[in-house]
């Protein structure tokens, strides 16, 4: 499995290890799913590349729900990018097959992974996982629904993937 380091912190970083891992994939149209600031735009190929950010609010250029289905026909983009988005949908199936329905011939998906050993530890001495997780006293907008390991995110991936007849061409942690 292949390793990708973010060249610096932040979201930033991320979204330059997601275009440097996969660097032949973007060109055409993108649709970035849980867009957030909108800056996976920045870190694209400037040619080729036309981007469109959906998210719950603005700054996105589409305000949408993924849980209430994409307002697009089948394969209307040839990337669909999720960035650490699945985990925060109380149907996580029927979110990713959404995915793959609006992706014609790419879907890139990063998921976290704390299973692996600093949030292991954190959690053994009493330390929140992150804001995304535990039960605070008032209710929370944003937190994620799922905990799961690398091995039960490859394996889901790649068996819903299989069933919307997409195969996984490429995977990293």
């Amino acid at each position: 499995m292949k390793v990708f380091i973010c060249p610096k912190p932040g979201e930033d970083g991320k979204f330059q290890a997601v275009v440097k891992a996969f660097p032949s994939i973007w060109t055409g149209s993108i649709l970035d799913v849980g867009c957030r600031s909108g800056k996976l735009k920045d870190a694209l190929p400037k040619k080729n590349a036309r981007y469109c950010g959906l998210d719950l609010s603005p700054p996105a250029n589409i305000i949408g729900n993924l849980e209430e289905g994409l307002a697009f026909k089948d394969k209307s983009f040839d990337v669909v990018v999720a960035l650490d988005v699945l985990e925060h949908t109380d149907n996580i199936w029927a979110a990713f097959r959404e995915l793959c329905r609006v992706a014609k011939q790419y879907c890139v998906i990063t998921l976290p992974n704390a299973y692996e050993l600093k949030s292991r530890v954190n959690f053994l001495l009493g330390r929140r996982l992150s804001g995304k997780y535990g039960l605070p006293v008032e209710p929370v907008v944003d937190r994620h629904r799922w905990l799961f390991s690398l091995w039960e995110a490859r394996n889901f991936i790649h068996a819903v993937g299989k069933q919307c007849g997409f195969r996984v061409t490429d995977e990293g942690c």
